[in-house]
């Protein structure tokens, strides 16, 4: 059975500071926090630790003007687990008439899956060599234009062949970190895998979908992680990469498999020259 629910979605200032060709929109991460509290609120006793085949078909743009926007959720319950989607309302122009855009959607799975696995820590803090470092200052100056808020890999970004490693600062804001764990620190490995495709494909990835997520402890914001991307598959348009996400001493907070990434664009962004060549920027 299908359920329909309005949901009031606060348009915080710190939202805005996620953009995309010069209009805010909501953060993937942000959507999944908003389809979670509504799966809680309705299904109490469900369970929001695994979650599969998440899909982000399309950007919600947020009204800049407004306190509040409304929303629709739907929620759809089957052996598997609970599917809950993210919608809009639409005016169709010059009409009275409206239609129903999907933002999100995710399946929040009833099997408790405690450990998938995952790179040992020492190993995924190794990658290959050929690396370059790339200074954060860089990286939101050149590579992500987001705003302070979503600037949340610190120090140098280490990028090779086989992936990436960030160092990531958990956020900080009115940002939720209690149902699902801080937006900031899974945002910010999508950044990683950005920045990767940007310098080995020639493209600007977007997420656009997750496999499987498994949160084996919630990050915070007032913490510090470690992220490890690794391509997984890669052609011209489709990149998938597994992401790992540790405590510093090892502890593995989250394992994603299956982040799906695409320029959205088509083609009209494009990484700058130097991320793509064998010099690149210090700082």
């Amino acid at each position: 059975m299908k359920r329909r629910l309005t949901v009031l979605l606060p348009v915080d200032p710190y939202l805005l500071d996620h953009h995309f060709e010069g209009k805010a929109v909501l953060p993937a991460v942000e959507s999944l926090i908003l389809l979670a509290r509504i799966v809680r609120k309705h299904n109490p006793g469900a369970g929001l630790g695994h979650q599969t085949d998440a899909l982000f078909p399309r950007l919600l743009v947020i009204d800049q003007e407004a306190e509040v926007m409304d929303l629709q959720v739907q929620l759809e319950e089957s052996p598997a687990g609970i599917k809950a989607s993210l919608w809009s309302s639409m005016k169709i122009r010059n009409s009275t008439m409206s239609r129903r855009l999907e933002h999100a959607s995710v399946t929040f799975a009833h099997d408790d899956v405690s450990m998938q696995e995952a790179k040992p820590f020492h190993e995924a803090t190794a990658p290959a060599g050929g690396c370059i470092n790339i200074a954060c200052a860089v990286i939101y100056r050149e590579l992500i234009s987001f705003g302070p808020s979503y600037q949340n890999i610190t120090g140098d970004l280490a990028v090779c062949a086989d992936g990436a490693l960030a160092c990531i600062a958990g956020g900080a804001g009115k940002a939720d970190d209690t149902i699902l764990g801080s937006p900031f620190v899974l945002d910010a490995a999508m950044h990683a895998a950005c920045v990767w495709g940007q310098r080995f494909v020639g493209i600007v990835p977007f997420p656009t979908g997750i496999g499987r997520r498994i949160i084996h402890k919630r990050t915070k914001k007032d913490k510090t992680y470690l992220a490890r991307v690794a391509p997984a598959r890669v052609d011209a348009e489709e990149l998938f990469f597994d992401v790992w996400i540790f405590e510093p001493d090892g502890v593995l907070c989250e394992s994603i498999t299956g982040l799906h990434m695409r320029d959205i664009t088509q083609g009209r962004m494009s990484p700058p020259g130097w991320v793509g060549e064998g010099t690149w920027r210090r700082s």
